[in-house]
C-alpha cells in the first residue's frame, strides 16, 4: 500500500476525532475514561490538534505531488 493511501485512511480517522471532540466541546459534556477527565477545555484542545493533523494529512495525501 502506498504512503498516500495510508494518509487518506488516517485522515478519515482524524476527521472523526475532530467531529467527535468538537461536538463534545460544544455540548459541554464531561466524562472520565481510563482515569482521564474529559472536560470542555480538553475536548477543545483535542479538536484543534486533530484539526491541524487533518489539514497536514489532507495536504500530503491529496494536494502535494
Amino acid at each position: 500500500m502506498k504512503g498516500k493511501e495510508i494518509a487518506k485512511f488516517v485522515a478519515g480517522f482524524a476527521a472523526n476525532q475532530v467531529l467527535t471532540h468538537g461536538a463534545l466541546a460544544t455540548a459541554g459534556i464531561q466524562f472520565s475514561l481510563l482515569g482521564i477527565a474529559y472536560d470542555q477545555r480538553l475536548n477543545t484542545i483535542a479538536a484543534v490538534v486533530w484539526g491541524i493533523i487533518l489539514l497536514l494529512l489532507i495536504y500530503y495525501a491529496w494536494v502535494r505531488r
